[in-house]
């Protein structure tokens, strides 16, 4: 049996231990918002990914078919050389896009909305930008790739920025055959 004055004690939370509880419930709340706040800024990133490599696949697949130079005859045969028919300097020919014939034609692109090859505005890709740029191989690529001359190869690197400003970069090896 319990002595008379333990029974009119009354049972409750003290203030210290009120306060360490606020306290605990308050970094718990905290944590989960920023853990939270983290999804929902990077929710959209895998879509925006996706959609620049989609975006990138397009445009070097434009300018893949494009022919290697301005005096490489189409098939590419015989290819440009030293030899042959020396090849043209890096750079764009001063075409409008429509007219854009080699892969020089891309060199300083710099499109936003990206443009489709005939000039129109590709549906679905608002807020994205687009660059290019085209250069000779450099001599660790030479090396790398066991070239013969620096103009068996030119650099072209699509440059694609999806709204959240974050760019991706696409380099490929256009070779000259």
């Amino acid at each position: 049996m319990l002595p008379a004055a333990d029974k009119t004690r009354q049972r409750g939370l003290t203030l210290v231990e009120l306060i360490v509880t606020m306290m605990i419930i308050s970094v718990s709340v905290l944590a989960i918002t920023n853990t939270l706040s983290f999804a929902f800024r990077h929710q959209s990133d895998g879509l925006w990914q996706t959609k620049s490599v989609a975006l990138a696949q397009s445009y070097i697949e434009e300018i893949a078919a494009r022919r290697y130079d301005e005096t490489t005859p189409n098939g590419g045969v015989p290819p440009c050389s030293v030899l042959t028919t020396p090849c043209s300097a890096p750079g764009a020919d001063g075409e409008a896009r429509a007219e854009f014939d080699d892969v020089d034609d891309y060199h300083g692109l710099d499109e936003s909305p990206p443009l489709d090859a005939q000039g129109n505005p590709r549906t679905g890709y608002p807020g994205f930008r687009v660059a290019v740029s085209v250069s000779y191989a450099d001599a660790t690529q030479i090396a790398a790739f066991n070239l013969d001359d620096a103009t068996d190869a030119k650099l072209v690197t699509v440059s694609v920025t999806p709204p959240n400003g974050t760019a991706l970069n696409f380099p490929v090896l256009r070779t000259n055959y």
